[in-house]
C-alpha cells in the first residue's frame, strides 16, 4: 500500500504521521521543532523523515511527502519564500532539496491550506467538489485559506490567502513580515497577549475570555476579526466558513458575539441571511491529515 507522509512544522513542534488514501492516520509522533528548522534544516529535517520510515518499516510504501509550514510558499510547493514567525526556514527551496534529499516528491505548502482540506475532508463539506469554502484560523497570527471548486486557491505566486497580512487603516504597528498596519497585528494571539499585559495583568491568557469578554477592549478585538473575515466574505459569497484556531479555541470565546458582528458587516441581504459558519476544533493531527489530503486531493484531479 502506497501511504504519505503528512507533517505539519509549527513555531513550537514537529507533528509527522503516517496517512492512507481512506485517511487514517498511524505512527502520527509529536516533537521540538526547534531542532530542525535552523541553518541546516534541509538535512535535519530530511535525517528526521528517513529515520521515521526505518522506524515503522515504511521503506518502499511512501507515495509522497507533505509538509505544511507557517509560510507563505511558491506556487509550485517547493520554495519557502518567508516565515515571519519560524526564522528557521525562510528563503530556501525546501521541497525541491527535500525531494532530492529523501529521493520521493515532496510537496510544501502554507499550514492553514492544509487545514482547511482536513476540515473539508472531516466534515464532508464538498462532495461534489464545486464548493467555495473559506478558512480563518486565528492563533498566533492570522491564518487564512481560499478553497474553490476542488482545490486551495493559490493565485499568481502561489500566495494567495494572506488575509493576516492586509493593512488597515489607521493601525501604524509593525508586522513580523515587515510591513506597518497589517490586519494580523490587531486580530492575533500576540495582539491578545498584549491586550491581556496592559489590560488585565492578573488574569492568566487562557482565562481573558472567561473572565473578561464583557470588557470594552475584548470586544473590540472581537469586532476586528469579524470585519477581516466579513470582508473576505463579501468577496467570495461561499458556501462554508471555517473558523478556528487556538484564539477561538479558547474556553469563554465569545462565538455568539462574533457571529453577530460578522453578519452585521455582511451585505444584506446576501450573503448575511444564509452565511454558513462553522467552528471547527483543531488537534494535533489537524495538521498532519490535511497535508496528506492535498497529496490525495491532487491525485484525484488529475
Amino acid at each position: 500500500m502506497n501511504y504519505v507522509i503528512g507533517i505539519d512544522i509549527g513555531g513550537t513542534n514537529f507533528r509527522i504521521g503516517t496517512v492512507t488514501e481512506d485517511g487514517k492516520l498511524m505512527n502520527f509522533e509529536r516533537k521540538s521543532s526547534r531542532s530542525l528548522v535552523s541553518d541546516d534544516a534541509v538535512e535535519r529535517i530530511g535525517k528526521e523523515i528517513k529515520d521515521y520510515v526505518l522506524r515503522y518499516g515504511l521503506e518502499g510504501n511512501i507515495k509522497a511527502v507533505a509538509i505544511g509550514v507557517p509560510s507563505i510558499v511558491s506556487k509550485d510547493k517547493s520554495f519557502v519564500y518567508s516565515t515571519p514567525n519560524l526564522k528557521g526556514i525562510e528563503n530556501i527551496d525546501l521541497g525541491n532539496l527535500l525531494s532530492k534529499y529523501l529521493d520521493l516528491p515532496v510537496f510544501i505548502d502554507r499550514d492553514v491550506n492544509y487545514l482547511l482540506l482536513n476540515d473539508i475532508q472531516y466534515y464532508k463539506l464538498d462532495a461534489d467538489r464545486d464548493k467555495t469554502i473559506l478558512g480563518f484560523y486565528v492563533g498566533t497570527g492570522f491564518g487564512n485559506a481560499i478553497y474553490i471548486n476542488g482545490n486551495i486557491y493559490s493565485g499568481k505566486n502561489g500566495v494567495a490567502g494572506e488575509l493576516g497580512h492586509i493593512p488597515m487603516y489607521g493601525v501604524k504597528e509593525r508586522c513580523t513580515c515587515g510591513n506597518i498596519g497589517c490586519a494580523e497585528t490587531v486580530c492575533s494571539g500576540l495582539f491578545l497577549e498584549k491586550i491581556k499585559k496592559e489590560h488585565f495583568p492578573d488574569t492568566i491568557i487562557d482565562d481573558v475570555f472567561e473572565k473578561h469578554s464583557s470588557e470594552a477592549v475584548v470586544q473590540e478585538f472581537i469586532r476586528t476579526i469579524s470585519i477581516i473575515v466579513a470582508t473576505e466574505i463579501n468577496i467570495l459569497d461561499p458556501d462554508h466558513v471555517i473558523l478556528a484556531g487556538g484564539v477561538i479555541s479558547m474556553k469563554g470565546f465569545p462565538k455568539d458575539f462574533l457571529v453577530a458582528e460578522i453578519k452585521k458587516c455582511l451585505r444584506k441581504p446576501y450573503p448575511e441571511k444564509n452565511v454558513n459558519i462553522i467552528f471547527t476544533e483543531l488537534t494535533q493531527e489537524s495538521g498532519v491529515l490535511g497535508s496528506a489530503a492535498y497529496v490525495f486531493n491532487k491525485k484525484q484531479n488529475k
